[in-house]
C-alpha cells in the first residue's frame, strides 16, 4: 500500500483507520481469526478490509 500516494488522493481517514487496527470502510475492528482462507488474509493485508466487506465486495464463496 502506498500511504503517500493516497493521502494525496484524500484517503487520509481511511490510512488513520487501517493504522487504528480497524477495516477502511466499516470501521471495525479488524480480527484475524476473521478471515476464512489465505487469498482473504492476502487481500487484508493489501487494502485492511476486513472479511465482512470483501464479502461485500467480492462476493461471499
Amino acid at each position: 500500500m502506498n500511504e503517500k500516494i493516497l493521502k494525496q488522493l484524500g484517503f487520509t481517514k481511511e490510512l488513520n483507520r487501517i493504522s487504528c487496527g480497524h477495516c477502511p470502510i466499516c470501521n471495525n475492528k479488524i480480527f484475524k481469526d476473521e478471515f476464512r482462507d489465505l487469498l482473504s488474509i492476502k487481500e487484508f493485508e493489501i487494502s485492511g478490509l476486513c472479511q465482512k466487506c470483501q464479502d461485500k465486495i467480492f462476493g461471499a464463496n
